[in-house]
């Protein structure tokens, strides 16, 4: 394929990256706040909306950015002739299983798995005989979210670079949609957050392109989100799920 400084690679599917991007999915910003609501009931205030989606882009965002351009990979490699053939992104199970241990938090883990599963979900109705999302299927019918979103561009046909920004600006639209819904936001401040946290979102989305494997995913620490993520699992009275 041949690159173009203007657009996407020969090939590449933008329309499809748009979908993925849909807040409407069954991973998209009406069935989660991307811990946004927990965090507005510790007392998070407007002022710090834009500063907690900058936090999350740089510890969650980073690990989970780099964590679904290895599945796009992996799914890129079992997309050949063979369908077996080793080029060194780890297999969908191994990054599960690293996903795992760098989320301490298991109401996290839950979150990111509802995600993973409507996300793969999407890609068996979609691409019904693609091999990375039978495989994925397998392996891991309960995938993170960023794996099975890497799957998922893939089989749409989403390049690599294309899905790590896509990854990077679902988690920021997910926080600013809960804030509309949360706090008494103007929705054109809102949408300049993401206009302003677009260098970072390019930077981490930049960074993940160079991981070689699981050696390269972050594991980065939020503790507070952790902990609030926690405590929205016992209450009662809630807008989203985390």
């Amino acid at each position: 394929m041949t690159s173009s400084r203007h657009g996407p690679n020969v090939g590449e599917s933008v329309i499809a990256a748009y979908l993925l991007a849909d807040s409407r999915l069954p991973s998209g910003a009406y069935s989660h706040s991307a811990g946004l609501e927990p965090a507005v009931i510790a007392g998070l205030q407007v002022d710090g909306v834009y500063p907690y989606l900058i936090s999350r882009l740089q510890t969650v965002g980073r690990m989970e950015t780099v964590a679904a351009v290895l599945a796009h990979r992996r799914a890129r490699e079992l997309g050949t002739v063979t369908g077996e053939h080793d080029g060194g992104a780890p297999g969908f199970a191994a990054l599960e299983a690293a996903l795992d241990a760098r989320t301490p938090s298991a109401a996290q883990r839950e979150a990111s798995r509802r995600l993973g599963r409507g996300m793969l979900r999407l890609a068996a109705t979609l691409k019904p005989g693609d091999p990375a999302v039978a495989a994925l299927k397998r392996e891991a019918p309960r995938p993170h979210r960023p794996v099975a979103l890497g799957v998922a561009a893939h089989a749409l046909g989403v390049g690599e670079a294309a899905l790590a920004r896509l990854c990077c600006y679902d988690d920021a639209q997910s926080v600013v949609a809960a804030a509309l819904k949360l706090l008494p936001i103007d929705p054109m401040s809102a949408t300049a957050w993401i206009l302003d946290a677009e260098p970072q979102i390019n930077a981490v989305a930049g960074d993940a392109l160079h991981a070689n494997g699981l050696d390269d995913l972050p594991a980065l620490s939020a503790p507070l989100m952790e902990h609030w993520a926690e405590d929205h699992t016992e209450r009662t009275r809630r807008l989203f799920v985390a």
